[in-house]
């Protein structure tokens, strides 16, 4: 009887150009599968704490989203790797010899770039001592321009070294996160701020002090809720996790005499967004349990959501839906837009869906899209020369509020809010906990527009 071929492994969710594919077909289309790490270190060919933030970021990937064989093969290979600090193991001892081999072998290239890098530093150091000696003299001898252009140059160059280096930084940070397994936006030279293994590699190449300084920058700012929202979402988060007695508590906070649609539009969109969703979870057959294909799931979330959370701004934004076009994308569509009203050529956000509810869309669907919103919104943002974008994403039963922001010349990617759909009373008040960060999201894109 010929013998039967082997099935080749399946791997989703992982770009057709990551820099590592070849080699993990290669170890895991074999007889015995694994995704070694020593092999997998000797692929790289990087220090160790490059190759172990690439490894581990590596199985994080394959753990989840993959056929149940390749989830158990990546799952025991992080069992091993989580034990390279444990001395007691036969890993451990390995990890530590590999790394003393490799350290041997790298130290003679390192002494020498080191000692080019203090070369240099000493030589920038003498001219700087020069220029300020030359600078001193002609101070002494008179004020001149010409000796205040000379102190000018030294503050310049004292300046411009800063800034060489938090770009040779932010360089290293990109060159190594576009080549992760994980990586959707990096290839763009955009920073993923929601990835953690970006944010340990941003941590690893600048320091946990820079690191803050970015996130604090490009943080959405909290908006002050009104009385009658912050009073309905303690009232519904502290209410027992059921339909009936959320319905309850809605019906007895919810009415107020001089509410005003504008003044308390937060509290708005919790009462209308509570009560839609009980009544979806109360319906005869729950549709969000159900299979729903893209369309149709977006007119039940991301459409009914918007549209509610932008009802007191529709002054402002105008709300374009399904298959439009922006004219800085050239004809790329997208599912939706939002406009400054009366002005299309002003656009603070994209939309799109990723598939439906229970389709079993691709992961690589899902990066594509990811990709396609980010390449727009960063030729968006250089065209208008704007600092930020924001974006909505649909996928899995996820609802994603996103932005996009430059600075200090770099683009960040910032992920302000993410909601599961609230398809059970537990994940109804997930979502009402959430929604001061939606709110503070839509705040920032009225003031996108505004300005």
């Amino acid at each position: 009887m010929p013998k039967q071929k082997q099935a080749k492994m399946r791997v989703t969710g992982i770009s057709k150009d990551y820099k590592y594919k070849n080699w993990l077909n290669s170890t895991l289309n074999v007889t015995e599968p694994s995704i070694d790490y020593f092999k997998f270190a000797d692929a790289f060919d990087g220090s160790q704490s490059a190759t172990n933030y690439h490894y581990s970021d590596l199985l994080r990937k394959l753990s989840t989203g993959q056929s149940n064989k390749l989830t158990k093969i990546a799952t025991l290979a992080n069992s091993l790797y989580d034990t390279r600090n444990n001395h007691d193991t036969v890993f451990s001892r390995s990890y530590k010899q590999y790394w003393e081999v490799r350290n041997d072998s790298d130290s003679l290239e390192k002494t020498l770039r080191k000692e080019n890098q203090e070369t240099i530093v000493q030589l920038n150091k003498l001219t700087n001592n020069n220029i300020r000696r030359l600078a001193k003299k002609a101070h002494i001898a008179d004020e001149t321009p010409e000796s205040i252009e000379t102190v000018g140059k030294v503050k310049d160059l004292e300046d411009s070294t800063d800034e060489s280096d938090k770009t040779c930084d932010i360089n290293t940070v990109l060159s190594q996160t576009a080549n992760l397994a994980s990586d959707e936006v990096g290839k763009l030279n955009i920073i993923d701020l929601s990835s953690l293994t970006t944010l340990d590699i941003l941590e690893a190449e600048t320091s946990k002090e820079r690191l803050d300084v970015i996130i604090e920058a490009t943080k959405t700012k909290a908006v002050q809720l009104s009385l009658y929202a912050k009073n309905l979402i303690t009232e519904l988060c502290e209410t027992t996790w059921s339909v009936q007695a959320l319905r309850k508590t809605l019906h007895q906070t919810v009415f107020h005499e001089d509410f005003d649609l504008i003044a308390h539009s937060d509290f708005g969109f919790i009462e209308v967004t509570t009560r839609y969703f009980l009544d979806i979870m109360s319906s005869p057959q729950n549709p969000f349990n159900n299979v729903m294909l893209e369309r149709t799931a977006a007119s039940y979330l991301i459409i009914y959501i918007v549209n509610q959370l932008f009802l007191s701004n529709n002054d402002v934004i105008e709300l374009g839906w399904l298959e439009r076009e922006f004219y800085l994308t050239d004809r790329t569509k997208f599912d939706g837009i939002l406009f400054k009203v009366g002005n299309k050529t002003i656009c603070p956000a994209l939309v799109e869906f990723s598939g439906g509810i229970n389709d079993h869309t691709s992961l690589h669907k899902n990066s594509n899209d990811i990709k396609k919103l980010y390449f727009n919104m960063a030729k968006i943002m250089t065209e208008t020369k704007t600092e930020s974008l924001f974006c909505i994403r649909f996928y899995g039963h996820t609802i994603f509020f996103e932005k996009l922001v430059k600075y200090e010349d770099n683009m960040y990617r910032v992920v302000d809010a993410t909601i599961e759909v609230p398809n059970t009373p537990r994940k109804l008040v997930a979502f009402i906990k959430k929604i001061p960060l939606i709110v503070a999201w839509k705040q920032a894109v009225i003031d996108y527009v505004i300005d």
